[in-house]
């Protein structure tokens, strides 16, 4: 068994393989993922979601979160989610679900907000809330590694600086062409290899092939690559999500989780300072990678924060990244079996890190046993488009 990316998705799946006695080899173009969308994302642990199949299987990720929260740094310190008029009556409506799959959550009124956050001192547009305690924020980096280690003790291999340039799935076997390069790549090197875009530079390496009884694609936002030389469908489209850290020198949100603004803005406390992202509604789809820096911060950020917070006034920019959402039609995961011996774990729609223990559990049981268990995945498959049944989900940013 073969998974191509080795991401926080692609490492959860080795190791549910490797749990399975699978032995799986996970290839990857930069085991240190600093183009990875698991490494420059914000941190949130969230099941407060509105499709079933998304709460449970971010539920499920938390509760094994919890178990190892010290290796991983977990801090469940919560969600709280403002609301306009037009989406708070929904949010409502969704709780009986959250609560009835295990998820506690409540609704907050705009003066019971501020007094739980006193910060939160510009109550205009707020219709209402939710705060959910189980969730919270995680260090992504932290979890990946956490899984590669144990699928490293139970077997499984990973490969790095490894590309895949070639697929044949036949009646019996998968077989790949891959290339290794002998030294680490460049972060134009590896945005060039993965986009299949840009001209070249002299690289060494070696050329050699894999043979495996079956692969998984889980290469995350370049899934569409593996896609392409299967002769797949891809559903996949990058988008580029930009983060700020920020910090008005003032304002200690150590005591708070993630807050979500109606106007789509999200921070939290980080370290010394505070981390805030937003998603324009209008950003182009593409891989990306360039960070707009402090004109990002205020035209998109400051403002926004601002219009919430008057202790936000003086609120300065530091420094701040941007990385890619491998977004999927219904911004739900595409999970399952993609083709006869390819099966698949991508497209999460930013709900990667959230859903990786999870869906890793899922897929493995679906490889190694032919039907889901623990967890179902099964409203995840990629014939979902087809059959015009769509997991869409609104709560996204």
């Amino acid at each position: 068994m073969i998974v191509i990316g080795a991401g926080i998705v692609g490492s959860s799946v080795a190791m549910g393989l490797a749990e399975r006695g699978l032995k799986p080899l996970a290839v990857d173009i930069d085991l240190s993922g600093r183009l990875s969308s698991s490494e420059k994302n914000a941190g949130g642990m969230r099941a407060t979601w509105w499709q079933r199949v998304n709460i449970e299987l971010c539920r499920a990720s938390i509760e094994y979160c919890q178990r190892v929260r010290d290796e991983v740094g977990f801090r469940q310190q919560g969600y709280l989610w403002l609301y306009d008029d037009a989406t708070f009556a929904q949010a409502v409506e969704h709780i009986p679900l959250q609560r009835e799959l295990g998820h506690p959550i409540e609704a907050l009124t705009p003066a019971e907000v501020n007094r739980r956050v006193p910060e939160i001192d510009k109550l205009d547009g707020i219709a209402g809330a939710t705060f959910s305690p189980a969730d919270g924020l995680i260090n992504p980096n932290l979890l990946k590694e956490h899984y590669r280690a144990r699928a490293l003790k139970l077997g499984a291999q990973f490969l790095d600086r490894t590309y895949v340039v070639a697929l044949d799935a036949g009646a019996s076997e998968v077989r790949l062409q891959c290339w290794q390069s002998d030294e680490p790549h460049t972060d134009e090197g590896l945005v060039r290899m993965m986009t299949q875009d840009g001209s070249g530079e002299a690289e060494t390496g070696r050329v050699f092939e894999l043979v495996a009884d079956s692969i998984v694609v889980a290469g995350g936002a370049w899934s569409p690559a593996a896609m392409k030389l299967l002769n797949l469908r891809n559903w996949t489209q990058p988008i580029r999500r930009q983060v700020c850290i920020v910090d008005n020198r003032v304002t200690n949100l150590a005591n708070y989780g993630m807050i979500v603004d109606t106007s789509g803005v999200y921070f939290h406390h980080e370290g010394a300072h505070i981390l805030a992202g937003y998603s324009p509604p209008d950003e182009p789809p593409g891989y990306h990678f360039n960070y707009d820096g402090e004109p990002f911060f205020l035209n998109e950020i400051w403002p926004r924060m601002f219009a919430r917070m008057t202790s936000m006034e003086r609120l300065r920019h530091i420094t701040g990244w941007a990385g890619l959402y491998e977004v999927s039609p219904d911004r739900s995961a595409i999970v399952g079996l993609a083709a006869p011996r390819v099966y698949e774990a991508h497209s999460f729609s930013g709900r990667g890190v959230m859903q990786s223990y999870a869906a890793g559990q899922a897929l493995a049981d679906l490889i190694a046993n032919g039907k889901y268990s623990a967890f179902d995945a099964s409203a995840l498959s990629r014939d979902r488009f087809a059959r015009n049944e769509q997991v869409w989900e609104e709560l996204h940013i």
